[in-house]
């Protein structure tokens, strides 16, 4: 082929792939100029090791696409890389199938500029149509949540699609030959992979939720144990009331009942408020950090905005996100005089929104553009400063947002999905 029709094929190749690489990893949406920028360079690159016949040319062009991403967006080259090996890895099984429907329709087919484009062009709309559909979301949520996992797949995966690629730059005529077997051992090992990725995820949350049960279902005995307590006590109540109709004169009966029914139910709204919870989770992680609270003399309470919403996050993580919000409040807020933490659960217009508010003593010490930052901290001390980088990851996965805010003595976290 002519070098500008080599340039024209790679520049859809690269477009495809940056295309899918912004959808997982938005970061790539924020200059079209840098993109267009990789994309020209890397199609002039390709020109030239094609002029000098480099069989492993493709491996420099992916290596330098790496390092311009990883140079010009900012970012770790160790997502760099497992981003690009799940790109890889969709770009070229679909390029694969094109390649074989193509071969089908036309009986033989020769490497040719009219056939790579067809193929590209159709690889570029399965790209697109990914792009705009949510599948890499959710694929962006495991990468946060099972890395290791979907690392090692991955890799597995891209090995055997670059020795294909290898293969094809040797020796096209002898994959033609046998391009359906190398096709059908590609799909194979892709479905392998994933099935153990699967069953490994799959094995890791049955773990966490073991984990989840065996340490907050306690708490939650003890919530049913403190509300089957008031119940038996009910009837004393009772019979408190109605000595105090029997005893006292008529003009002074509804101020005693009054003051009664005021202390009763002042005692007894705080375990009312999370039997309203019905995720028995997500009352007993919370009953457990207001028990937290109570024995570091923390005010603790809870309030709902609306109907309490099914948040969308897997039990573990939930448990982690508030655990962590809930103990960094009630930290800061024991370093207070009058040390207080609301937790507000609910709906913002259409969104799912959780909310932490604590007092804190050293508001003028919070560097807020390094708050999430991993390791940042005001107090001393080793192994500090990971809750709110976690809970920035959990929340970065599911696509939500968190607002940072001061409220006279009060720091406030929102998060929303």
């Amino acid at each position: 082929m002519k070098w500008y029709e080599i340039f024209v094929l790679s520049n859809i190749e690269i477009l495809s792939l940056l295309l899918l690489w912004s959808r997982l990893n938005p970061a790539l949406n924020k200059s079209m100029v840098k993109n267009a920028a990789i994309i020209v360079l890397l199609s002039i690159i390709t020109v030239i090791l094609d002029h000098f016949d480099i069989a492993w040319g493709f491996v420099i062009n992916f290596t330098i696409l790496c390092a311009l991403v990883t140079w010009l967006f900012k970012m770790r080259i160790r997502d760099v890389l497992v981003h690009f090996f799940i790109i890889l890895a969709i770009f070229s099984s679909v390029q694969l199938i094109f390649t074989y429907a193509l071969s089908i329709y036309k009986g033989s087919m020769n490497y040719s500029f009219n056939n790579g484009i067809i193929i590209n062009l159709a690889t570029f709309a399965v790209c697109l149509m990914i792009y705009k559909s949510s599948v890499l979301d959710k694929t962006s949520q495991f990468f946060f949540k099972y890395y290791t996992f979907i690392a090692v797949a991955i890799v597995n995966i891209a090995v055997v699609i670059l020795l294909s690629i290898y293969a094809w730059q040797i020796d096209k005529v002898f994959i033609w030959r046998y391009f359906v077997v190398f096709l059908a051992a590609i799909i194979i090992w892709e479905v392998i992979n994933i099935y153990f990725v699967y069953q490994l995820i799959k094995m890791k949350e049955q773990e966490k939720m073991i984990r989840i049960h065996e340490k907050y279902i306690p708490f939650l005995k003890n919530l049913i144990y403190e509300v089957r307590q008031q119940q038996h006590e009910f009837k004393n109540h009772l019979n408190t009331l109605y000595g105090i109709v029997e005893i006292e004169d008529d003009h002074e009966v509804r101020k005693e009942v009054k003051e009664y029914l005021e202390a009763l139910i002042g005692r007894t709204k705080p375990v009312d408020r999370l039997l309203n919870i019905k995720d028995p989770i997500l009352s007993a992680i919370i009953y457990s950090k207001k028990a937290l609270a109570e024995e570091k003399n923390i005010a603790f309470s809870v309030e709902f905005e609306g109907e309490i919403p099914d948040y969308p996050l897997g039990k573990h993580d939930l448990v982690e996100l508030l655990g962590n919000l809930l103990n960094n409040a009630i930290e800061a807020a024991e370093s207070t005089s009058n040390g207080e933490v609301i937790l507000t659960l609910g709906t913002q217009e259409t969104l799912k929104m959780l909310q932490v508010k604590n007092t804190c003593q050293s508001i003028s010490e919070i560097d807020m553009a390094r708050m999430f930052d991993r390791a940042y901290s005001t107090k001393e001390g080793k192994h500090r400063g990971y809750g709110l980088y976690n809970v920035k990851k959990i929340v970065a996965a599911y696509k939500g947002t968190i607002e940072l805010s001061f409220d006279e003595q009060y720091v406030v976290f929102k998060i929303l999905f």
